[in-house]
This record gives C-alpha cells, structure tokens and sequence, in this order.
C-alpha cells in the first residue's frame, strides 16, 4: 500500500444505529443516493422514496460507522427467510466515498448475517457500485427494477 493510499483511509468505528439519529441517517441516504445519475431525477421528484423505517434502528438492524467521531455511513441488514439476509442499504458520506468505510459496513453486515446462520447475503444495488460489490465477495445474479430505475440483484455466498 503506498503512503498516499494509505493516508486516505478513514479509521472506521462500527456501532449500532440508535433511534434518534433516524432523521440524520435519512439526509445521509439522501446525498449518498444523489450521486448516481441515473437516480438523481427521481430522486428530486419525490424525496420520500428515502426512508428509514423507524423498527430497523430500534431493533438493531442499522449499523453506523464513524470516522474522526463523525457519522460517515450506515448499513442496514435483515433477515428475509430461508437463509438468506439482505442488505438492505449501504450508504456512505459522498466526501467519505473511497476511504474504506463502505467496505468496513459491508464487512460487518456479512458477519452479523453469518453469526445468524444466514447461508448468503443478497443486495440490490445501483449500477455505479457492482464492481464495489465485486471486491466485497457479491456475485451478479441479475437485475430488477426499482423505485429508482434499474438495479443490480448481489449475492455473498456465506457458507462453503
């Protein structure tokens, strides 16, 4: 790793979501998601498709990572049956992106999954981010369409 690499790199702290942050969280959602053109103009047309169900922070599904005691991202996992956990949204500060915070989300989000005896991890995720997805593990499996357009569907086999 070289030196400039490595100065960019943010130390990440992982916690649990706490319920009062549900409104901070959701302005984060909110400018991560603005980054992907494709989804800007629906986005600017009805604001309310960023949502964070009040239940995913009080029953520990969100995780928070923060950077220098800033909030710089959170992940939310949840079990959707049969073995299989979603990660249901991964967001990251846009001046953070690149400084190994969502990697660090998605690493805890695959191991909270597979202490719960998940067998895989799925994601449906923006075009932009297949090849972050990629160096985390997930796998293509298809597309779908979401409130926002296209989508990647993304599985991380959990078990050999």
């Amino acid at each position: 790793m070289t030196e400039k690499t490595a100065s960019k790199r943010a130390s990440v702290v992982l916690r649990e979501a706490r319920p009062a942050e549900r409104l901070a969280l959701e302005e984060l959602q909110w400018r991560a998601s603005l980054v992907h053109p494709a989804y800007r103009d629906a986005l600017l047309q009805d604001r309310s498709i960023v949502h964070l169900p009040a239940e995913h922070l009080r029953d520990g599904c969100a995780i928070v990572a923060e950077a220098d005691g800033e909030v710089a991202g959170f992940a939310v996992v949840l079990p959707i049956g049969d073995g299989e956990w979603e990660l249901d949204g991964l967001f990251v500060q846009p001046e953070m992106a690149g400084r190994g915070v969502g990697k660090a989300l998605a690493e805890a989000a695959r191991r909270r999954a597979q202490m719960s005896g998940a067998v895989s991890l799925k994601v449906i995720a923006a075009l932009e981010v297949e090849g972050f997805y990629r160096r985390c593990g997930f796998n293509l499996v298809g597309e779908t369409k979401t409130l926002l357009g296209r989508a990647l569907i993304m599985v991380l086999p959990l078990q050999d």
